[in-house]
């Protein structure tokens, strides 16, 4: 089974418009706050516009193995949307050395076959035979060690992105009760796109068909269609996040705390202050008259957790006592009542202190009744 063309030229045509969709987004050019979300989208979309052409290329091109023009299309491909996604988890990220950096081993793979091809002759690996064959051809082991560098690329953009998930899921959790999940969905469609398209790569690569390139390229359109139907969302995520999270000239003073830990706990316990809907470090620092990164350390040293965790416990010990009182009342309610406005996060908190799901641990107490 093979794509004809036409149906390269349609995933073309939408990987286009989602590019000048992504384009044309306004962002708000006076916030610099923003710069980050501003370079995100021209990244992705000269992306799409790269894997556009990336498509037709799959069309058109000859029945061969190792395909430099390709490899030097799918290794630009792969590099931006590696650098997207990394940037929408962290802002700072991308920069101008960072980008040369990437850029690098592309620059050097196609200036080491350039200057190979100054001294050897060319094949054209239109068979594996062919491949095996031609391995002493220095030619062609400067296409195989290209694509064992591509590869090396995609697992290090790999590596990279879930170091950067574990650091903003952290830093979050030192500043957040209920951790917002769209943003790293964001990145996570992006991150998967560039998998593909390094599948995508790898797989025409070393094999004839060109059935693999229609079926990634179709996963990888429906992929992008939900990352751009997010990205809309991104920059009230962003507001939301960096609001609690940055710091004023004040709060970045080193400041000792003055009153003990065990106080405030206490005052947080018989105030029930952790039910308060979508708490906040800030909001909490401010009901204790405390400085927030002296609350966020205290909390980190003295209970051997992070904010996020913290308040987790408190909550889900409150769920636990409402739901021996009132087994008249639903899930969703009992949620609301210790402060979570969806109850996906109440049901992910209550089991990862209790080890039971909130449906479990009430089927739980009903039977021990």
């Amino acid at each position: 089974m093979e794509f004809t063309l036409q149906s390269f030229e349609i995933l073309s045509i939408g990987l286009i418009v989602m590019g000048l969709f992504l384009a044309v987004i306004p962002v708000g050019h006076g916030d610099t706050r923003l710069r980050g979300y501003r370079i995100s989208l021209k990244v992705l979309a000269l992306s799409f516009v790269c894997l556009s052409t990336y498509c037709l290329l799959k069309a058109k091109m000859p029945r061969e193995l190792l395909y430099v023009p390709f490899f030097v299309s799918s290794h630009i491909q792969v590099c931006l949307l590696g650098l997207a996604h990394l940037n929408l988890l962290n802002l700072n990220i991308v920069h101008k050395k960072m980008v040369l950096l990437n850029f690098c081993p592309l620059f050097s793979c196609v200036a080491v076959f350039a200057l190979v091809q100054q001294f050897f002759p060319f094949v054209n690996l239109t068979s594996w035979e062919i491949l095996f064959n031609s391995l002493s051809n220095p030619s062609v082991i400067v296409r195989i060690l290209w694509l064992l560098v591509y590869i090396t690329q995609i697992l290090y953009y790999a590596v990279i992105f879930f170091r950067e998930e574990r650091t903003y899921y952290r830093e979050l959790g030192n500043f957040l009760s209920e951790k917002p999940n769209a943003k790293y969905r964001l990145a996570l469609f992006s991150f998967i796109g560039a998998l593909l398209a390094g599948a995508d790569s790898i797989c025409i690569c070393l094999t004839l068909n060109k059935f693999w390139g229609g079926i990634f390229n179709l996963i990888m359109l429906l992929i992008y269609a939900a990352m751009c139907l997010c990205f809309i969302k991104y920059p009230a995520i962003f507001f939301r996040v960096s609001s609690v999270i940055s710091d004023t000239p004040e709060e970045r003073t080193e400041l000792q705390p003055t009153t003990p830990w065990s106080s405030l706990k206490q005052k947080i316990r018989e105030d029930k202050l952790y039910l308060a809907e979508g708490l906040t470090i800030d909001q909490l620092a401010n009901m204790l008259n405390i400085n927030k990164r002296v609350l966020s350390y205290m909390i980190n040293t003295m209970e051997g957790a992070n904010f996020n965790t913290f308040i987790g416990r408190l909550r889900t010990s409150e769920a636990q006592e409402i739901m021996k009182k009132h087994t008249d009342l639903s899930l969703s309610e009992i949620a609301f009542k210790v402060g979570y406005s969806e109850q996906s996060n109440f049901s992910r908190q209550f089991k990862s202190v209790t080890g039971f799901t909130p449906g479990d641990y009430r089927k739980k107490l009903q039977t021990n009744d």
